[in-house]
């Protein structure tokens, strides 16, 4: 993150958290706001496609969600040209065969369980300050 970042550059990256389970999706979320950026949350497709009209900067995306693949949210982002970086945070380890018909690739991919510094430190990189 350059050095002329300030936390309330920061707060206007949204950010938007896929993620089915609840506690985890909760505490990532509470997490990414004492660090200074804006975080909303999805559990589902449905609602992770909703929340994009809100205009995350990034997008933190689980691929296995209750009603369905979290590569068609990637996909509607990439067909779209929607100006939003996406990490997918799995723990599937065939997650590049789960992505192989979307239209585009992650532009970057965390296993879990989330290193949560490598994933803040990316977040700084390429979404801090909404640039």
């Amino acid at each position: 993150m350059p050095a002329e970042t300030t936390l309330s550059e920061l707060r206007k990256s949204r950010i938007l958290v896929v993620e089915d389970d609840r506690a985890s999706r909760s505490a990532l979320t509470m997490l990414l706001r004492s660090t200074g950026f804006d975080s909303i949350s999805a559990g589902t497709v449905g609602e992770a496609l909703t929340a994009l009209a809100e205009g995350p900067t990034c997008l933190i995306l689980d691929l296995m969600l209750p009603d369905g693949n979290g590569s068609t949210v990637l996909a509607h982002i990439r067909r779209n040209n929607l100006p939003i970086r996406v990490a997918l945070a799995t723990g599937a380890i065939d997650w590049e065969a789960m992505v192989e018909s979307s239209p585009g690739r992650p532009d970057a991919v965390f296993q879990k369980p989330l290193d949560i510094r490598k994933l803040t430190a990316w977040l700084e990189e390429h979404c801090g300050g909404g640039g």
